[in-house]
């Protein structure tokens, strides 16, 4: 009896081949990758002359992290006033990058205990990172349960320039101690294989813990805001005192980070003032009261009920 041999044809379609290929270049088209912050056990940023994919590091032909005449900043609501965070506070941070003439920005960020463990094995991450941004963002952990990052998703950095990336950080519980931020950024010409045209930034931000005494305690600082009743009863008063004479400005960010409405835009001679600003047309929640005025800038959270 004789054995017929069937072949089946296998076809991959352009779209699948497409993704296969442009996987293996990971931060160029694929979104970012874990261990690339230069934190404890890492070889660096993701421009590390080894196996790095932007900028080449620092041999005779890349550029050194933090060479370029790009930016990257780290901000937080509410503000993390002289670097001290408020154990169990939420706080919607953003990343933003910054460069003339590039295309696409990435970054990947690590929030880390004061342990320096080299061990990426180990998941060391102080607090909780939260992704608020699905469709830009994404968390990744070496080794699948390791240490944790977040960067940006596939599609994430693309279409505009300044890019700001956004995600959410619950400090962690009272007694923590120290926090270390390490965060690295990228900004490129978004054109796959060359890097000669990338930069890279990297940032390592030192966290010591604060005590919150309430509203009023949250970011004290020189303009002495205080932000009442909270919950508030449909309106809220704030007091605050200028040092000097400046333009203050006055708004209402929602939890994520989202302006809710700006109340004033104004120039005050030095002194105290107290301002009340109807909200009974503002969903029940919690919101942060923000003022800024000249070189100052603190933040209250309220409640509206």
């Amino acid at each position: 009896m004789k054995t017929r041999k069937i072949l089946l044809p296998i076809t991959v379609s352009l779209t699948t081949a497409a993704i296969i290929l442009l996987s293996s270049f990971g931060f160029h088209n694929t979104g970012g990758t874990a261990n690339a912050c230069g934190s404890p056990g890492e070889a660096g940023t993701c421009s590390r002359p080894a196996n790095g994919c932007h900028g080449a590091g620092a041999t005779p032909a890349g550029v050194a992290d933090n060479a370029g005449p790009g930016t990257l900043t780290f901000s937080t609501v509410p503000a993390l006033a002289s670097n001290q965070y408020i154990p169990g506070t939420t706080y919607t941070v953003s990343v933003t990058l910054a460069q003339s003439g590039k295309k696409r920005m990435g970054f990947a960020c690590e929030i880390l205990d004061n342990s320096g463990s080299t061990n990426t094995h180990t998941n060391n991450t102080a607090g909780s990172i939260v992704v608020t941004d699905h469709i830009n963002t994404r968390t990744w952990q070496s080794f699948g349960t390791g240490r944790l990052s977040i960067n940006q998703d596939t599609n994430g950095g693309i279409g505009a320039n300044p890019y700001t990336f956004n995600f959410n950080w619950i400090a962690p519980a009272k007694g923590f101690g120290t926090v270390n931020v390490y965060l690295c950024g990228n900004v490129t010409d978004h054109n796959n294989l060359a890097d000669s045209g990338d930069y890279v930034y990297a940032q390592h931000i030192v966290l010591t813990e604060g005590t919150a005494t309430g509203i009023a305690g949250l970011n004290e600082g020189s303009l002495k805001l205080d932000a009442y009743p909270s919950p508030s009863n449909g309106r809220l008063t704030i007091s605050f005192n200028l040092p000097d004479a400046a333009n203050i400005s006055v708004a209402l960010y929602s939890i994520n980070g989202q302006l809710v409405r700006n109340f004033e835009n104004t120039q005050l001679n030095a002194g105290e003032f107290s301002k009340t600003y109807n909200v009974t047309d503002l969903a029940k929640g919690m919101y942060f009261m923000k003022v800024n005025a000249g070189d100052f800038s603190e933040t209250r959270k309220v409640i509206i009920e």
